[in-house]
């Protein structure tokens, strides 16, 4: 059960860094150009503190994924794009589930188990081409999966392709239409399926200022996570409680996120099989654009 937790919270992360993005003082816009590359790295450190019939456990997992944009197409309103994982480096220690490291470009290396199951499911997306169409304020209006990954999914028994689209399309932040100033703050609102439920992202977004250094817009952010369960899944998860704080520096003059940083504390509870376990996840995420 703690595998099967383990990679969901690591598919999760997956498509749920800080997508599209942000903008300074005027309208929020992506300025991007067809036949360009954005390189992200995105690296995301988890903590699960467990607590099962009395004992403490803890784990620590450590996952750094490389994202490609390959612009295709730009109109006056939207971007066409084909968004590719180049790679996945995994890590874990602690916890009942056994050490492992695991990278999609030294598969082998790890012949553990737990590397197996993973790369039985992060194999499927890697070096996949998922098109991508993007609105101006960084609202998705498209996104098509793979028929590779399409004729493979039911064999992961983690993801759906509605999940995988309902992730691909609502990760992304919608903006204001109109200018903003300082302290000026918007909702963003994100729902995805997944096996246990309904998870539901709603994020407080608020312009700061123009840091002097750089002249990036400052941009701070407040989630808030919900779950909502699925009473016929055999593995019930109840979100007792999430908060957390990050900060996002948008370049205005070429239109990209730049950095993105977020630090998430999540208390759930995972129950089957008459077996509740107490889960405390702190999760720290980095999304750096690499030039």
């Amino acid at each position: 059960m703690r595998s099967q937790m383990l990679h969901r919270i690591a598919f999760f992360a997956v498509f749920t860094v800080f997508a599209p993005g942000l903008s300074a003082q005027g309208v929020l816009t992506w300025k991007l150009n067809s036949g360009e590359q954005l390189n992200y790295v995105i690296t995301q450190e988890t903590d699960m503190q467990l607590e099962v019939a009395g004992q403490r456990q803890s784990m620590k997992l450590t996952q750094v994924m490389d994202l490609a944009w390959k612009i295709t197409d730009v109109t006056a309103t939207e971007a066409r794009m084909e968004q590719v994982i180049t790679r996945i480096r995994l890590s874990s220690s602690g916890g009942a589930i056994e050490a492992f490291a695991f990278d999609t470009e030294n598969a082998a290396q790890d012949d553990s188990p737990v590397a197996r199951s993973i790369a039985g499911v992060f194999g499927k997306v890697t070096n996949e081409s998922f098109q991508v169409t993007m609105k101006n304020n960084g609202q998705i209006a498209a996104v098509e999966v793979p028929e590779s990954i399409l004729k493979t999914l039911p064999a992961t028994g983690v993801v759906t392709e509605q999940t995988l689209r309902q992730m691909m399309t609502q990760s992304a932040v919608t903006f204001p239409s109109t200018a903003v100033v300082e302290n000026d703050s918007w909702q963003s609102n994100q729902t995805v399926d997944v096996q246990f439920g309904t998870m539901k992202i709603g994020s407080e977004l608020t312009y700061r200022k123009r840091d002097a250094a750089s002249g990036h817009a400052v941009i701070t952010i407040v989630p808030k996570i919900s779950i909502v369960a699925d009473e016929s899944s055999p593995q019930q998860v109840a979100m007792k409680s999430s908060e957390g704080s990050g900060t996002i520096h948008f370049d205005t003059e070429r239109g990209r996120v730049v950095t993105s940083e977020l630090d998430l504390t999540m208390q759930m509870q995972v129950s089957q099989f008459g077996r509740n376990i107490d889960q405390v996840v702190r999760q720290r995420t980095k999304m750096e654009l690499a030039e």
